[in-house]
Order: C-alpha cells, then structure tokens, then sequence
C-alpha cells in the first residue's frame, strides 16, 4: 500500500469518528505498517469495523499482512501427510489401553469389553 493510500484510510476513520484526530507519530506509524498490507483488503476490514463499531479502530483491527504464498501450505502438508504416515505405521495406535480399576468401573468402554468378553 502506497502513503496515499494509507491517507486516504485515515482519512476516512477520522471522517466517520469525529472525536478520532491522529497525531503525527501515529500517522507515521501507520505508513510503516501499512506498506507492507493490501490496500483493498485493508478497505474491507475497515468498512466492516466502521459497521460494527463505535470505536475508531487500532492498526490490528483492519490489518491484513501478506504471506509468503505458497511456503506455509507446503510445509503444512508435509507435516500432515508425516503424521498420517507416523499413524499408519504405529503398532500402538489402533489398541486402546487398558482402563485403570477405579476408571473402569464408571466407564461405558468397560461396560462394552465385559459384554463382548460373555458373548465369547
């Protein structure tokens, strides 16, 4: 987002709350963080924050940073298909273990493990 374009946000929160006049620190602070934010995106959030509040918003309010695309979601299914692997090859888990005593005699599972143990 270019100066302008953050002007223009500012802008428009001081139009819409008109007890809200940004200093100058809080200007430049604004232009820092917004530079590296969409501008359309950060339009968005605002005017659906001007709906829903009577309060000016903070920068994390409306703010929408960018990622890198295409790193994060990789390395997420990487990870899952990992644990689908480690879950798949794992003897353990499939059995369940066995109840403690003072657990099991409240415990449906119990119940279910006694009347199967009958039928046989």
């Amino acid at each position: 987002m270019t100066k302008e374009e953050a002007f223009k946000l500012l802008v428009l929160i001081e139009s819409v709350y008109s007890h809200c006049i940004f200093k100058d620190e809080t200007v430049q602070q604004w232009f820092q963080f917004c530079s590296e934010m969409d501008y359309e995106k950060v339009l968005t959030k605002l005017k659906y924050h001007i709906r829903k509040s009577p309060y000016p918003p903070a920068i994390g309010d409306i703010a929408v940073f960018q990622f890198e695309e295409g790193h994060f979601p990789t390395t997420l299914q990487e990870w899952m298909k990992e644990g689908r692997v480690r879950i798949e090859c794992d003897p353990k888990s499939n059995k369940r273990g066995t109840l403690p005593d003072w657990l099991a005699e409240y415990s449906p599972r119990k119940c279910v493990e006694l009347a199967f143990e009958e039928e046989l």
